[in-house]
């Protein structure tokens, strides 16, 4: 399946409402702007520590980009959140960023 990323940030946004009304209606707490950044953090930190586990030799283990593609993918689906609640289109902001960048780097 291919998807934009405004496609997928909107898919992660419909998940994260379901999620988020089942855990609220369960532990009757629901998420907010800064729980969803520890988790962010949180991705984040496992990820490094693989990475740096993997120490750029990949022949260490039988599928090593298995568990890196997860956890690159759970911090992706932070981010297509928090940009979702904050009203933000990171498909837009992610073209301009890469255009800036070839401005400032390839010119």
């Amino acid at each position: 399946m291919s998807l934009t990323l405004r496609d997928a940030q909107y898919l992660c946004w419909k998940n994260f409402k379901k999620i988020d009304r089942r855990s609220s209606l369960k532990d009757g707490e629901a998420w907010t702007p800064y729980t969803l950044m520890k988790d962010l953090l949180k991705e984040v930190s496992d990820t490094a520590g693989l990475v740096k586990k993997l120490g750029g030799n990949t022949s260490d283990q039988p599928k090593p980009n298995e568990g890196l593609a997860t956890e690159l993918s759970n911090i992706l689906y932070f981010v297509f959140v928090v940009a979702e609640y904050y009203g933000i289109n990171l498909e837009e902001s992610f073209l301009q960023t890469m255009n800036d960048l070839i401005l400032k780097f390839m010119t």
